[in-house]
Formats: structure tokens, sequence, C-alpha cells
């Protein structure tokens, strides 16, 4: 029970307070643009700061479905701690993108309607292609960490540490093309949000397919060569 409770806070805390910096950010910015790095630096410290609390209390810091799911398949949690992780990071993605929208309600009127406040935009949504490998090879890099990182023999606090340079580096990288979801959980449930309490037709669900079959490819994809190293490994 302590993960589910501990990937709800996680999930919560991460989403609330990367949400928060990007509308703070663009409202200070308008009518000029975030940079590369000033995305990558906000998810970057909005991650790690989320991190070092449920991964240091409650061991857990995943608040994405695609890897509860490579733990299950690991064997490091059960299917019933799998499920009640994504519903604990479904809850949880819907309340911070509420909690960010009532305490910057007054100021977001201000602005044009921004679906990028919420949920992930492409540079070129019709790169249908080149957005889901970006999409999948970021998933890949981070998940090639999370399969590793307990390899390097360091305590909690560096695995945390290191982890979240790396996905921030990869947000830095791709959020320019794909806006770098990573996570089906934190870009579908802010977009249905988005779609409820803004516009339907400015959401973009015809794009939304890329940020939740393109992590899930990604983080197969790294799971099939590990299966098959660990194979031929055991076979000599």
């Amino acid at each position: 029970m302590s993960l589910i409770i501990g990937e709800f806070i996680g999930t919560y805390l991460m989403l609330t307070l990367g949400f928060g910096i990007s509308e703070l950010i663009n409202y200070f910015l308008y009518p000029r643009l975030q940079t590369r790095y000033i995305t990558g630096l906000y998810w970057g410290l909005s991650i790690y700061f989320a991190s070092l609390v449920t991964g240091l209390l409650f061991g857990t810091a995943n608040y994405n479905p695609v890897f509860s799911i490579v733990q299950t398949l690991n064997g490091q949690i059960s299917i019933w701690i799998m499920l009640g992780e994504i519903i604990a990071q479904i809850i949880a993605a819907w309340l911070a993108a509420q909690t960010t929208w009532s305490i910057w309600e007054r100021w977001l009127y201000t602005l044009p309607v921004n679906l990028n406040f919420y949920a992930t935009v492409p540079s070129n949504v019709n790169h249908r292609l080149r957005n889901f490998l970006w999409e999948a090879g970021g998933t890949a890099v981070i998940a090639i960490n999370s399969q590793t990182i307990s390899l390097w023999g360091f305590n909690s606090f560096f695995n945390i540490t290191i982890s979240s340079f790396i996905t921030a580096c990869c947000i830095t990288v791709i959020s320019p093309i794909t806006g770098a979801a990573f996570n089906p959980t934190r870009d579908w449930v802010p977009r249905a949000f988005f779609s409820h309490k803004f516009n339907a037709a400015l959401s973009q669900w015809r794009y939304a397919w890329i940020p939740m079959l393109g992590p899930l490819a990604g983080a197969a994809v790294i799971m099939l060569i590990k299966g098959i190293i660990v194979l031929i490994f055991n076979q000599k």
C-alpha cells in the first residue's frame, strides 16, 4: 500500500510543480516562448523533488504506468500493486491539473488558450512517425537507466539524482520535437482535463496515440533486448 500512496503523492507533486512552473514562466515570457533548456530544467527539478520525497520515504518513483508495468514484468511488484499504482497516477494527474488551474485561473484567462500548459504538443503534428520514434527513443533511454541504475552501486540519493538528470536531458533534447511526454498518464489525463475545462476542439486527440504508444514501444524494446541478453547468458 505504501508504494501506491507514494505513487499518488509523487505524481501529484511532479505534475503540480511542472504545470505550475510552466504556466508561471509562460505568463511572464509572453509573447515569447520558453526554450528547451528552461523546459528541461524545470521539469527535471520537478521530477527530482518528487522523486526525493517518495523515493526516500516510500521506495517508489515511477509516476508512469509504463514503468509500473516494467516492474511487474520484472517481478518487482505484483499485478495488483501495478494496477493500484496506475490508478493512483491517473487520479493524481487529474488533481494536479485541477490544482494548477485553480491557482492560475485568473492569470490563464489573460493568455491565449494553450494546450501546452497541460499536454504535450509536437512541433509538427503531421510528422507522426518521427514523433513516435522520438517518444519511443526517449522512453527507451530512461528505461535503460531504470534497468541498470542499481548496478552502479550508488545509494538511493545518487540513483535519484542521476535518473532525474538523465530524464531532464531527454526532455531538453526532445521537447522541441514532441513535447517530451515519455508517459501516457502525464499526457492523456491533463489533455482530458484541458478538453473538459477549456476547448475540446483544441485538444489534438488525433495526436494523443503517440504519447501513449511511443513510450510503451520504447520500454517494450528495452525489455525485449534485456530478455534476449538474459537468455543468451543463461545458456552459457
